[in-house]
């Protein structure tokens, strides 16, 4: 969950501090569990019921599984560096009191915040595979551009309902 736009009114790095303090703990405490277990689980049931690896000729499953692990890697990699270095910049810039330079560049970057739009098209394409079952690539394939478009339409848009945080945080003021 990426707080940036939740928070951009917030002016003070103390309430910024606190919600990036509760943001980690619910992360590390519910989402990389919940990641891992559905791994597991995940891995045991096409073991038992799909004879490990013949999955891979299942068009849903193996996009199921495909889409999985690219949202597992992405949010174990860009969004995790990505609030590690938002945490340090905060316990920096809560030593002075306010939001730094760096910080707000930070905050202001495209990446983590297309990434974290994209975590709910994927898994509703995720979930779409599992119910409609199709027997070939395409719901994949046109589900895939659909998800990275709509994630690149959130971005944008959600960048300009807040200009305010545009003009604070991208300009470096």
């Amino acid at each position: 969950m990426d707080t940036r736009y939740a928070i951009a009114p917030i002016q003070r790095i103390g309430p910024f501090f606190g919600i990036r303090t509760q943001h980690r703990i619910f992360y590390d405490a519910v989402v990389v569990p919940g990641a891992v277990m559905l791994l597991i689980s995940g891995s045991w049931l096409i073991a038992v019921f799909h004879d490990g690896w013949s999955f891979i000729h299942t068009p849903w499953l193996a996009g199921m599984v495909l889409l999985f692990i690219f949202e597992f890697i992405e949010g174990n990699t860009v969004i995790r560096i990505y609030f590690v270095r938002l945490n340090r910049l905060a316990e920096k810039a809560l030593q002075t009191a306010k939001f730094t330079p760096e910080l707000r560049r930070t905050r202001a970057q495209n990446i983590p915040t297309f990434t974290h739009f994209l975590d709910l098209p994927i898994l509703l394409l995720i979930v779409m595979l599992g119910v409609l079952k199709p027997d070939n690539w395409l719901l994949l394939i046109y589900g895939t551009i659909f998800a990275i478009v709509t994630a690149a339409a959130l971005m944008l848009l959600v960048t300009r309902l807040y200009p305010h945080y545009e003009q604070n945080y991208n300009t470096g003021r």
